[in-house]
């Protein structure tokens, strides 16, 4: 009796592409999932749940564009922000490069723009 073949899952969880399908592409959710691993070292909470991510997209190349914000545009800790999203993302399914595109427009709000849990954390109720 042979083992049962889990190389096609391993593949697909890789984000390698099999004959004959698609190559696998990370999803919104997944790239989130990614950064939610970054925290505001100076806050001590993580990116998504503070509200810092404005959207995501990954193009047909495999570039991953993440617009984001930071709590201030004068955030000294905003290229370590940066470095850490790119970091976190670079080894997603499909993703072949990263640009972290900062945006100011709409200005980050935590009273509308932090999860019910990071504005607890921060003291907003």
């Amino acid at each position: 009796m042979t083992a049962p073949d889990n190389g096609a899952a391993a593949q697909q969880q890789n984000g390698e592409q099999q004959a004959g399908s698609q190559p696998a592409r990370a999803s919104d959710e997944l790239v989130r999932a990614a950064l939610s691993e970054v925290y505001d070292p100076e806050i001590g909470i993580d990116i998504v749940s503070l509200g810092l991510i404005y959207g995501t997209h990954i193009d047909d190349d495999g570039l991953l564009t993440i617009d984001m914000t930071l709590t201030t545009p004068y955030c000294p800790l905003g290229p370590i922000i940066q470095t850490q999203a790119h970091a976190v993302c670079s080894p997603l399914p499909g993703v072949q490069d990263v640009h972290v595109n900062l945006v100011w427009s709409p200005p980050w709000d935590p009273r509308t723009m932090a999860s019910e849990e990071a504005r607890l954390e921060l003291g907003i109720y």
